[in-house]
């Protein structure tokens, strides 16, 4: 068995293995995420509007795992920040939206009590992973319950409303994008005055709204109207039955009525209500869950059917095995050239698209990789100390290299010591030498040889191994053939894991400048 080739072949294998787990898998994942729009007969006179849809990006902080250390909180969250980042950039470059929403949970703990300049900075970290480049498309945010709370909790800041209005903007609002009206209505806001109102009595029609309120947002949403059809966001999912399934898309479980610290799995039942038959949706798009999943409601007024997509988390940490995201497209034609007014086509068009398993990466790939290797390198070091045939194959070839190298250096017959008759004859043998110091062929200390042909002649070019002339000045490391398994185990390990590490630390800075 070749020693040098056995490293150099477990370096190339790691080396492309890490750039394909590291890069290669992320825009492999996108290959077949296309918008919808593009899947669909061609409309004439259409006009389309692309919008990239993410959930619960959810970035965490040094408050996210308070029973980790501080160097594993440290790591944990680059590991998070740079799957977040290469999920983003290979998505937004790919995709090239023309508008991007964000379905609340923006920060893992972006309500509770911290200074200015720590919230600065955590929302400086959110930009510089989800960086839009010079000409950013317009984004469109919602507020979730780690954003801004759910309820009057201790740890909860009081500015948490105030920070999110000043860097994400408003809770309840409404824009107009591709002839369709987007809804966005404050989620967590909502549960709350729908608890209020439920203290005190009141139905939806009977409630005073809170000023400024989403209760209050809707009914006047409700009342200007909309030619165009109505998409409503929300952060939190729309209520349902406990055993309703979500479809063939959602890795487990099913979205079930539920509420604890700080959260609530879905809207009540009369908030629901209130919500469809105010703004009769013809699309419902949420997050918080975490996890996909699609539910078709029924507005009973008019007995229409309205489906709700649940988005997964575009994020790692958010006990998914694959995050996503979706894509929703808004078609819109002229009938004429002549006429300005555009007529909506329903229904809205969304699909969901999947990133890789980077947990799976981890768990199945990496580590049975390195075990592999491993494997290798303590069989080979157990055959080398055995004075196994593979070692010494590996030195006879390479002593049968150094003799013909010998020979070709031998001098021309017209050279001043070729009339010399034991000139020819090779150098005496010290036995003793011999017997302690056997051949190795190619040693540490031997030097960078290259051979090539150059006006018809061989030609030779060699330089010293400044590695080996260390190595040899260090005095105290011993051939690989002399070193035991353990210690050879470890000078290969060490051998093999440095270029494929250099270019996974490479990759790593690499993405985090994007």
């Amino acid at each position: 068995m070749d020693h040098g080739r056995l490293r150099n072949g477990l370096r190339a294998v790691w080396i492309i293995v890490v750039v394909w787990l590291e890069l290669g898998t992320f825009r492999f994942a996108l290959h077949d995420c296309r918008w919808p729009d593009s899947r669909q007969p061609h409309i004439p006179n259409s006009r389309v509007v692309r919008i990239l849809v993410i959930a619960d990006p959810q970035i965490i902080d040094r408050h996210s795992y308070p029973g980790r250390g501080a160097l594993l909180s440290a790591l944990s969250q680059s590991v998070v920040d740079l799957n977040l980042r290469k999920s983003w950039n290979f998505a937004f470059r790919r995709l090239r939206p023309n508008a991007v929403v964000v379905l609340g949970d923006m920060m893992d703990n972006g309500r509770l009590y911290m200074s200015t300049s720590e919230y600065e900075a955590y929302f400086t970290r959110y930009q510089g992973i989800f960086n839009m480049g010079d000409s950013p498309p317009p984004v469109y945010y919602l507020p979730g319950n780690h954003d801004v709370g759910l309820g009057n909790l201790a740890p909860f800041s009081l500015e948490a409303d105030m920070r999110y209005t000043s860097h994400f903007g408003p809770r309840n609002y409404r824009r107009t994008i591709g002839n369709h009206t987007l809804v966005f209505v404050d989620a967590p806001a909502l549960i709350e005055e729908d608890l209020l109102r439920a203290e005190r009595g009141h139905t939806f029609e009977s409630w005073s709204a809170i000023s400024h309120g989403p209760v209050e947002f809707v009914k006047q949403t409700a009342s200007t109207g909309s030619p165009s059809p109505v998409v409503l966001l929300t952060h939190i999912p729309l209520s349902r039955p406990s055993d309703a399934s979500c479809g063939p898309l959602r890795e487990k479980g099913t979205i079930r009525q539920g509420y604890g610290f700080g959260y609530q799995n879905t809207l009540s039942d009369e908030a629901t209500e209130f919500l469809l038959q105010s703004l009769k949706p013809s699309l419902i798009m949420s997050g918080d869950d975490h996890d996909y999943c699609e539910y078709e409601h029924t507005i009973t007024s008019s007995d229409e059917k309205v489906q709700e997509v649940t988005v997964k988390s575009i994020s790692m940490a958010m006990g998914i095995r694959r995050p996503g995201f979706q894509l929703l497209s808004l078609t819109s034609t002229v009938p004429s050239p002549d006429r300005i007014t555009q007529t909506p086509v329903p229904p809205p068009l969304h699909t969901l698209c999947l990133m890789p398993d980077q947990l799976g990466i981890y768990f199945y790939m990496y580590i049975p990789l390195v075990l592999l290797s491993l494997l290798v390198l303590l069989a080979f070091n157990i055959i080398r100390v055995n004075g196994g045939t593979g070692y010494q194959t590996w030195n006879r070839k390479h002593i049968r290299q150094d003799t013909l190298v010998a020979l070709h250096e031998l001098p021309r017959c017209n050279s001043p010591h070729a009339s010399d008759p034991e000139f020819f004859l090779p150098p005496a043998v010290n036995n003793s030498q011999e017997h302690h110091a056997p051949l190795r062929g190619r040693t540490y200390s031997s030097p960078w040889t290259w051979t090539f042909s150059l006006g018809g002649h061989r030609r030779r070019i060699t330089l010293p191994n400044p590695f080996g002339n260390w190595r040899l000045r260090a005095g105290h490391r011993k051939p690989h053939r002399d070193v035991g398994v353990f210690v050879g185990l470890l000078q290969d390990v060490g051998a093999v894991a440095w270029p494929p590490i250099f270019v996974l630390l490479a990759t790593s800075w690499w993405v985090m400048q994007w």
